[in-house]
Order: C-alpha cells, then sequence, then structure tokens
C-alpha cells in the first residue's frame, strides 16, 4: 500500500501541475495571446510533439511544468510578426487572470476535492452532548479484554446506562465530551475512591447517580490499557455520513477556508522551524516533530500510511491541501512565481495611472533586468530548503500519523 499510495501522490500531484499550466495557456490564447511551448518538468526534453503553434512535451526534471507565452517579459526577443499577439500589449485584467490561472486551478480542485469527500466518502460524525456511548465491563489495569484482577465498571456498577445523558458532575454542568465544561474534564478531576455525584438526562427526567472511581493503569501505551481516573464509560463512536450535494459544498468550503487559513501560517512559520529542521536532520536518533515542514519525499511516503489507516477519503483530503497549499504559495508577490509577475503588472498600472494623473509621460514598462538578482536569490532560498527537505525525509522521515 505504501508504494502505491506514493505513486499515486505523484501521479495526482503530475496530474494538477498539468492542469495548473493548462489554465494559463488556455487564458492567454482566449486573450489572443502565442503559446509556444507546454512541457511538465524541467531540463533535457525526453518526449515532445508539435500541434499548431505549441510544442507539447515531457523533461527529465518532473520538478514542475511550464508554459512559454510570447511577450510574458522583456528578457528574450520577440519575432516583429508576434508583438500583436505579445503578453504584454494585453489589458491589464486579460493579464491579471493568466497569471492568476494556475492557482485558481489548484483552488478549484481543492475546493472540488473537499465538496467530493463528504458526498462519496461520508463525513464523520460523533454525538459529543454528553450522551454515553458505552459503559465498560471493567477498569482494565492490564492489556486486552477484562481480567480477574482488574475493578468493575463503576459507572456499571451504579446504574448507567448506554444513552444516558449527562448534565452535570459533582454540581457543575456539563454540556459535552470536550471543552471546557466536558465530561472528560469532570471526570479529570475528580479522585480514585471517592464518590462523585452524577446526573444524568433518561427519558426526560433528571436522574442522581453516585459513582466511585476507579485507577486505570499508569502505562504510557495508551492503545493497550486505560489511563487515569475513570468510571467506566465512553462517548458515542464516530460513524460516517454521506452529505447531500448541497450540504457537501458547504462542508467544502469551510474545508477551504480552515485549510487555507493552516496554509498561511504553515508558510509565516517556515522561517522558525528551519532551526529546528536541521537539527533534527543531523540528530536522526530523536523522532521528527509534526511542526516542521516536510517536502516532496515525505508527503509521498506519507501517502501510503494515510491510505492503510485512514482510506481514500483521507488520502484525498491530503491532496487537496496540497493544491490549495501550492495555489497560495505561488500567488507570493516574488518572482519568478506567477505572484511576482501579478506584483509587477499592478506596480506598472498603477505607476501610468499616475503619471496619466500628473499629466507625465508614460514610465513604461518595469526591467526585469534589475529585478533578476532578487529572482535567483529566491530561488537559491527555494532550492535550498527543497534540498533540506529532501534530505530530513530521508534521514528523519515523519512518521505516520502526524
Amino acid at each position: 500500500m505504501g508504494l502505491f499510495g506514493g505513486v499515486l501522490f505523484v501521479f495526482l500531484l503530475l496530474l494538477s501541475i498539468v492542469l495548473h499550466e493548462a489554465g494559463h495557456m488556455v487564458c492567454a490564447r482566449r486573450a489572443g495571446g502565442k503559446v509556444t511551448e507546454f512541457f511538465v518538468g524541467f531540463g533535457p526534453r525526453l518526449w515532445s510533439f508539435r500541434r499548431g503553434e505549441t510544442e507539447y512535451g515531457v523533461k527529465a526534471i518532473p520538478a514542475g511544468g511550464y508554459v512559454k507565452i510570447i511577450g510574458m517579459t522583456d528578457l528574450e526577443p520577440i519575432e516583429e510578426e508576434d508583438i500583436p499577439r505579445a503578453f504584454y500589449t494585453k489589458p491589464l485584467g486579460a493579464r491579471l487572470i493568466t497569471l492568476a490561472a494556475g492557482s485558481i486551478v489548484h483552488f478549484l480542485i481543492a475546493l472540488f476535492l473537499f465538496t467530493l469527500i463528504p458526498m462519496t466518502f461520508g463525513k464523520q460524525k460523533q454525538d459529543l452532548t454528553g450522551t454515553v456511548g458505552s459503559v465498560t465491563a471493567c477498569i482494565k489495569q492490564t492489556p486486552g479484554d477484562c481480567q480477574a484482577g482488574d475493578p468493575a465498571s463503576p459507572a456499571g456498577q451504579a446504574g448507567l446506562r448506554v444513552g444516558d445523558k449527562i448534565v452535570s458532575i459533582d454540581g457543575k454542568p456539563v454540556d459535552s465530551w470536550e471543552g471546557d465544561n466536558s465530561v472528560t474534564k469532570g471526570l479529570g478531576a475528580a479522585k480514585a475512591g471517592e464518590s462523585l455525584n452524577i446526573v444524568v438526562l433518561r427519558d426526560g427526567a433528571r436522574v442522581p447517580i453516585t459513582v466511585v472511581p476507579q485507577t486505570g493503569n499508569k502505562s504510557v501505551d495508551k492503545t493497550k490499557v486505560q489511563l487515569g481516573t475513570m468510571i467506566g464509560i465512553n462517548a458515542p463512536a464516530a460513524y460516517k455520513e454521506r452529505l447531500n450535494p448541497i450540504a457537501a459544498i458547504g462542508d467544502g468550503l469551510g474545508q477551504f477556508g480552515s485549510v487555507a487559513k493552516g496554509s498561511v501560517q504553515g508558510l509565516i512559520d517556515i522561517p522558525k522551524s528551519i532551526p529546528k529542521l536541521f537539527s533534527q536532520t543531523a540528530d536522526s536518533d530523536k523522532p521528527r516533530t509534526d511542526d516542521t515542514p516536510v517536502g516532496i519525499v515525505g508527503m509521498t511516503s506519507l501517502s501510503g500510511g494515510i491510505i492503510h489507516n485512514n482510506g481514500y477519503g483521507a488520502f484525498l483530503g491530503f491532496v487537496a491541501s496540497i493544491n490549495l497549499f501550492i495555489g497560495i504559495f505561488n500567488l507570493l508577490p516574488l518572482l519568478p512565481l506567477d505572484g511576482g509577475h501579478i506584483s509587477i503588472a499592478l506596480y506598472e498600472a498603477v505607476r501610468t495611472r499616475i503619471a496619466r494623473f500628473r499629466e507625465r509621460p508614460d514610465p513604461g514598462r518595469v526591467d526585469l533586468n534589475k529585478m533578476m538578482p532578487i529572482a535567483f536569490a529566491f530561488l537559491a532560498v527555494f532550492v535550498g530548503l527543497s534540498l533540506l527537505l529532501i534530505a530530513a525525509d530521508i534521514a528523519n522521515p515523519l512518521k505516520f500519523p502526524s
């Protein structure tokens, strides 16, 4: 499953890149521009074919893709007959849409997947209102099933039932299984061996119940035994429910906003995470923490674990999140990213309007040669960080489920 998941992730990521570049190409052509190349990858050409005025193909380094639009920059000569179709001659609106089209495609992919997942695979739901989902037979002191030495469940002995809704613990109201006024927090504050007064709502009536909590095994292995002070009840189990298209769209928009916010915060946190990434790469004996960025190698290796442990719905959510992150990253106002070209186009438009207002000559286009040192510096940082991430993903990979 690990190899299959990795291959599937790489395929979908390359497909996203193809659609990204197709977005640029379609918008450029609709604006009357000329596209001469459409390639996936960089470096030496492996395979290509020509259709009309555009050459399509694949290059050796699968690190992205590009479309070549005539007149995108002033750094290359333009044939005389192509000047009317040059990108810089097109209206500002058409240029901005063309430049942003790649990120817009990533956003649409993410929104499509976030909407598809709850319709196809279902959305996880759980009743966390304080209702008792199950009453255990014992408080486990050892791994596995209840054994002779394990004390009986205090909740079962006191008469708590599945379906009871806990409304107060020792006089303090509770309204859920999570949060400040939660069942979990109320039970956690109790002391083993001391009576606990619980009021439950049963068949519309309030029923007082006295329970004496027990202490579970203190082992650090949370998957094998129960821990801490408890009475032997659990919240209702989570379940999947498929949403109708209208509800799925609303849920997809909510997921989109939540992941977008997290992606922006992730970009902001990258600089301060680099020292930690260095130390964890050098010292591979210590497990890598989940507050460090992950590169393409790490994402690929995690994909199989996501499918195996959480299914294809979670995997598609992972792919959607990566697309959303790429779309936001690509809009950063730095060359050679699309966001850098958008910033320059807007700057030129504002500068031209100011000159017009002051009745001065049009200052013309920005000299991109002067911007190249900044672009090369960004590329150097980007390549350096990419190599560091590859080294970290190999030397000290992030483990699932982090």
